[in-house]
């Protein structure tokens, strides 16, 4: 087998179509082409048609990555699942990380503290969301440990009284006590951990006025009265709007004043 011809292909001019024997054989990069110089006249014995098939792969593996890490950084799984989604042999990608590695593209480390400062200081995530994605990105504890490092326990506790705040405000149809526990349940969900969000609690304000307990009594009440006196009426109904608005966290005394200014009313 001999190389009769070698012609740049119209799209991409750093790639180049191999001619073996008069017939088109297989494209190369301009690197592989390069690198084991090939031209036109070349003998090709199987051996060598294996070298550059290899070449050509690994050459694939790393433009893919490299393409991938233009657009930012990226954990080391990350770009083992890019190549592996695009069907890159597994011989191939190994190596091509460890290449990366070496040229300082891929490092965990620096990646998961910059996740860690953005996560943190942008989105206001607590430690332990950033915890479980950083895992979900492949990295390993050690790592995880070292990049939260980047997350000062005075920032999370900023970012946790700001977004309690910022949650309190939109609770002002429920009770106190239950605003008190969707704060509380919101925090947690964010990754923040019980100690932090006792500390927030300690000067949050989550108690309203009887007057707004009120307001936020009756806009809830007047809902689930109208829900129950579907099915019910009298005294069977009163019973079930109390029980339910006790369940919402409202105080007692302020239950039996709304049953009694409703029944007061619809007489």
């Amino acid at each position: 087998m001999e190389i009769t011809k070698i012609t740049a292909q119209k799209k991409r001019k750093d790639r180049f179509n191999i001619f073996v024997d008069g017939e088109y054989a297989f494209p190369v990069s301009e690197a592989v082409l390069i690198k084991l110089g090939l031209f036109k006249g070349l003998e090709l014995t199987p051996e060598r048609r294996e070298e550059i098939e290899k070449e050509n792969n690994a050459y694939m593996a790393y433009t893919v990555a490299v393409d991938y890490l233009s657009y930012g950084l990226r954990s080391e799984k990350e770009v083992r699942d890019k190549l592996w989604d695009i069907e890159i042999s597994p011989a191939y990608i190994e190596p091509t990380i460890q290449r990366l590695r070496d040229q300082k593209y891929l490092d965990d480390r620096i990646y998961g503290e910059s996740y860690t400062r953005t996560a943190a200081n942008i989105n206001r995530k607590g430690p332990g969301v950033i915890a479980q994605e950083l895992k979900r990105k492949g990295l390993d504890e050690e790592t995880i440990i070292l990049s939260l490092e980047q997350y000062p326990e005075e920032t999370q506790f900023e970012n946790a009284v700001f977004l309690a705040e910022k949650t309190l405000r939109k609770q002002s149809r429920r009770s106190s006590r239950e605003s008190g526990q969707k704060v509380r349940l919101f925090l947690q969900q964010k990754g923040f951990d019980r100690d932090l969000i006792n500390r927030v609690f300690e000067d949050l304000d989550t108690e309203k006025s009887e007057e707004d307990e009120m307001d936020a009594l009756r806009s809830e009440g007047d809902k689930i009265w109208r829900r129950h006196a579907r099915k019910a009426e009298g005294r069977a109904l009163h019973q079930k709007v109390k029980a339910s608005l006790f369940q919402k966290g409202f105080p007692g005394e302020l239950i039996n004043a709304y049953v009694e200014e409703k029944i007061t009313n619809d007489e």
